[in-house]
């Protein structure tokens, strides 16, 4: 084992197991924070992942991909509206779609255009 964040080889030791991504990055939230709010972070949390899990897991990539048309140009209201249909209300679905939006954005997946259309890349 090597800690991913300074590299050490030595004193290591498994303390808990994830099978997510979602839930290892949970608990590193509620490690990091002030033990005094730490309960109302962990019902905050709670409430958020409840209105998300779904029957199969959202995947924002293929999500994005299968809302562009043959150019590319992606509709956002039509994402919007499929959060909707899964059980998220619309400003949670407005905000959600933002995030991805903003991610993709970042990670060089979308651009946006001069027109203030979103094109995949």
């Amino acid at each position: 084992m090597v800690c991913g964040h300074c590299g050490a080889t030595e004193g290591l030791s498994v303390i808990q197991e994830f099978s997510s991504s979602s839930s290892l990055s949970q608990a590193i939230s509620l490690e990091n924070t002030p033990p005094e709010i730490r309960k109302e972070l962990e019902k905050a949390l709670s409430r958020k992942s409840n209105k998300i899990s779904t029957s199969e897991p959202m995947n924002p990539v293929s999500m994005i991909q299968s809302f562009a048309n043959e150019q590319g140009i992606i509709d956002v209201n039509g994402i919007i509206v499929e959060l909707i249909s899964t059980g998220f209300t619309e400003n949670d679905s407005k905000e959600q779609v933002s995030e991805w939006i903003q991610q993709s954005e970042i990670e060089g997946m979308v651009i946006r255009l001069p027109s203030g259309e979103l094109m995949l890349l």
